[in-house]
């Protein structure tokens, strides 16, 4: 019982070890991509409306073509669909590191 117990308890440090570190490099990302940051225009072409809501966009920089995949909420979700423009945040320094720019200002509230 008490090997369950140390078991279960490790397992659930490990998975906040996990969340947090995830956590840390998501800010660590949006604090290089504010640091400099570039806006531009999107194109959603994948959504998945299911489990983990996603939208997929593509945009371009300097006539480069990237790719964003991101969570988004509900909301989101309902207010765009497949071939909807959205606004795109990336750093200008690596334009392959990029937020939308609703999921930014959602997490700023």
């Amino acid at each position: 019982m008490l090997g369950l117990l140390l078991v279960l308890l490790l397992t659930f440090a490990l998975i906040g070890v996990i969340i947090y570190r995830g956590k840390q490099a998501d800010a660590q990302k949006r604090a290089f991509i504010l640091k400099d940051p570039g806006v531009t225009t999107g194109i959603i072409t994948r959504r998945r409306r299911y489990k983990h809501k996603r939208v997929t966009v593509t945009y371009r920089v300097d006539g480069r073509k990237y790719t964003l995949r991101t969570r988004v909420n509900r909301a989101f979700l309902r207010g765009h669909q497949m071939g909807d423009t959205t606004a795109v945040v990336y750093a200008k320094a690596d334009p392959s590191k990029a937020v939308l720019k609703a999921t930014l200002l959602r997490e700023k509230n």
